[in-house]
């Protein structure tokens, strides 16, 4: 590891808070729905003793990966918050102890998974698992030092262009596990074969889209929305064409789609390309205007400064139209008072719980995404408040944000077709959250490109002289 690494800024505290939060997480998330039930220890015991070794089907394989996927990242953050900056030796220490804790911690969970009668046992879990904290802590070996370095990067980051180009490619590691989910993998020619026969591979555009023109146009804004964050980051950089923006993006698209293949319960529907070329087109046009240089307020229009909260306000019935939609509401007493108990109730991710590991993921993104648009505005529009007024104007946007969330879930939970999570309410204000802050620091970082010196006679004539003398100087 370099000696600035070691000496400056080391961020081994973010890595303990990361790994004790992701840690929380996976044991959190491994007993979800948290229905527990009464067992005796000795029948515990034997119950374990003899739990499993199943033979993997195209859905177990999706389990597995997932086991094995979710404690390489837990190996590797305890790998960085125990060593860190230190040498060689104590990184293979930490590593020696690591594997039998992780192995403890599989070991652990399962058995305490016993006491929850909807979770699974399996060895399986516990060999899925413990492969993934080894291959965590390998990673850790060989990139530890990198991984360091790139988060020390974002203290020293003051340039819009270098902030954006990183949460570029955060966000696009993003959209690459999202693509791959549900993670039952496959490169069996037999198993695509059959997604081709049972209809899974689509060439048709737009050919299987809901009868629902709501539901229709929501699937296709959803679509289009998820790459539009990635072409306007990379748009942002500012050392990007919006051609090659778009054409990367939707080249980036096509990539993923083609990856698709390989997920047996995916679909591959070239209808995607045509809402990634439309969402490329739109982070596009979106990042060249704010990565424009901004004229100043005095050469503004002044009915601008309310133009993004008027936009605002459109965004907000917006999402009313979306989470509410078909607008079946139900205003009897009895039926209010069970939703709302139930969802008093109900534990934190309970309604992502039931169905596949995609489903959940579309539904938290979806969640995510849409609120996102709304901070952003709001933020555009507390930048062209008077200094003073900021403050208010940045705590009355979260407020708004919040309350909006709130209205959301509240309608939602009126209408029997929907099942609101008690966390959506939080995951909701944190898209707004993300899209304000985002913002609000791209307003206040350097700007994007190196403007041009303007030169006048003066000070080309002094240049000429310049160069004479040095040519002078070479001729002696």
């Amino acid at each position: 590891m370099s000696r600035n690494a070691r000496t400056t800024g080391h961020p081994r505290s973010l890595l303990w808070l990361a790994a004790l939060v992701y840690t929380a997480f996976v044991i959190y998330g491994s007993l979800v729905p948290l229905e527990f039930r009464a067992l005796p220890w000795d029948q515990a015991v034997a119950r374990f003793d003899a739990i499993p070794f199943l033979r993997l089907g195209i859905g177990s394989r999706a389990d597995w990966v997932a086991n094995l996927l979710l404690f390489i990242p837990l190996s590797f953050l305890w790998m960085g918050a125990l060593s860190a900056g230190a040498g060689a030796l104590r990184t293979a220490l930490v590593m020696l102890a690591l594997i039998p804790a992780a192995i403890a911690l599989s070991v652990g969970i399962e058995f305490t998974q016993l006491f929850f009668p909807q979770r699974t046992v399996s060895q399986n879990d516990i060999y899925a698992e413990t492969v993934g904290g080894v291959i965590g802590m390998l990673v850790w070996w060989g990139a530890g030092s990198r991984f360091v370095d790139w988060l020390q990067s974002w203290q020293r980051t003051h340039a819009r262009a270098a902030l954006a180009e990183r949460l570029a490619w955060v966000y696009l590691a993003g959209v690459l596990v999202y693509n791959v989910l549900p993670l039952d993998l496959t490169i069996s020619l037999v198993e695509i074969f059959h997604q081709w026969r049972d209809g899974k591979v689509n060439l048709v555009p737009f050919g299987r889209l809901p009868d629902d023109a709501a539901y229709a146009l929501y699937e296709i804004a959803t679509d289009a929305l998820i790459w539009m964050p990635l072409a306007l980051l990379w748009r942002l950089d500012g050392t990007r064409s919006a051609w090659r923006v778009w054409w990367m993006t939707f080249g980036t698209a096509i990539l993923l789609e083609f990856m698709q293949l390989f997920v047996y319960s995916r679909v591959s529907d070239v209808t995607d390309l045509f809402t990634a070329a439309a969402g490329a087109a739109l982070g596009v046009w979106i990042g060249g205007r704010l990565a424009a240089r901004v004229a100043p307020a005095s050469q503004m229009p002044a009915w601008s400064a309310w133009l993004p909260l008027l936009l605002a306000a459109g965004w907000m019935a917006l999402l009313l139209f979306v989470f509410w939609y078909p607008f079946d509401f139900r205003t009897d007493g009895a039926f209010l008072r069970e939703r709302l108990h139930h969802f008093l109730e109900s534990v934190p991710f309970e309604a992502y719980y039931y169905g596949t590991e995609f489903r959940a993921a579309t539904e938290l993104l979806h969640k995510v995404l849409f609120f996102i648009p709304l901070g952003a505005l709001l933020a555009w529009f507390v930048s062209h408040l008077r200094w003073t007024w900021r403050g208010y104007g940045t705590f009355l946007s979260l407020l708004l944000i919040a309350f909006t969330a709130l209205v959301v879930v509240a309608g939602r939970l009126a209408q029997p077709e929907k099942n609101p999570d008690s966390m959506d309410i939080l995951l909701q204000s944190l898209g707004g959250a993300l899209g304000f802050v985002m913002i609000r620091i791209f307003f206040s970082r350097k700007t994007l490109a190196v403007q041009p010196v303007r030169r006048n006679a003066f000070s080309q004539d002094a240049e000429r002289k310049m160069r004479r003398r040095y040519k002078s100087r070479d001729d002696e």
